[in-house]
Order: C-alpha cells, then sequence, then structure tokens
C-alpha cells in the first residue's frame, strides 16, 4: 500500500470531491507542490498538500482522519507548513474554503489568515460558496 493510498482513502472520508490515488501521484511530480502528514502508530492521520510557486504559496488540501479529529492534529500540520513556507522565504499563502466549514475557517483565522473574496455558488455537491482567505508574510 503506497502513501498515495492512504491519503486517497483520508480523501475520500472527508471530501465530496476527493482526490483519486492517481492525481494525488500526478500532483506530486512537479517539485513546487508539498506533502506534510502527520502519523500516529504508523498510520497516517492527517496531511496537507500545499504549491509554492515563486514565493506565492496555496494551501491545497488539508485533511484530518475523523477519528483523530479535535487533538490538535491541523494546528500542526498547519503551524508545520506556515514554518516551511516562512523558511522558503514565501511572500503568501491563499486558499479557498467551503463557507460552511466552521471548523476549517476557525483553524485559518486562528493562524492569521483573512478572508479576500467570496465565489458565489462555487461548490456543488453540497451547494456552497467558496471564501478565499490569504495570509500575507511579508
Amino acid at each position: 500500500m503506497s502513501i498515495f493510498s492512504d491519503i486517497a482513502k483520508l480523501e475520500s472520508d472527508n471530501f465530496s470531491d476527493a482526490w483519486s490515488e492517481k492525481s494525488l501521484e500526478d500532483t506530486f511530480e512537479y517539485d513546487y507542490n508539498h506533502l506534510l502528514m502527520e502519523k500516529r502508530d504508523g498510520k497516517v492521520v492527517g496531511y496537507v498538500i500545499y504549491s509554492d510557486v515563486q514565493g506565492d504559496a496555496e494551501l491545497l488540501r488539508i485533511a484530518v482522519d475523523k477519528s483523530y479529529r479535535r487533538r490538535g492534529i491541523a494546528s500542526i500540520l498547519m503551524q508545520n507548513m506556515l514554518d516551511e513556507l516562512v523558511e522558503s522565504g514565501a511572500e503568501r499563502v491563499s486558499l479557498e474554503v467551503r463557507a460552511h466549514n466552521i471548523s476549517a475557517v476557525t483553524l485559518y483565522k486562528k493562524f492569521g489568515f483573512v478572508d479576500i473574496f467570496i465565489r458565489e455558488n462555487y461548490y456543488t455537491e453540497p451547494e456552497d460558496d467558496a471564501l478565499i482567505f490569504q495570509l500575507q508574510f511579508t
């Protein structure tokens, strides 16, 4: 079993638009895409995928196994990603999130992200607006 199959399982458990194992593999053919994981007892329980192109970063995916939530794993992943981005000299990081994903919105605001734009009716299954958040490092 590959690491991408573990992440694909978490994807399907967490997202209505889950990335497949093949999509995940293809994502990391590019050196500007990065993966950070948290493991417990040898099992991947959370991950973050982000890109960093010439100092302009984007958080692409973050998820935590449902049975490991409320243990600070998402915060650890976010902090590790932000530390890597600062170290690499990134100027900013942005992301989009479903407006009704209150736990994610709360997490992003905790780390200093501010909402800069709303894409109305962006998501389907279920329908929802996308909030665009950004965090400036410089």
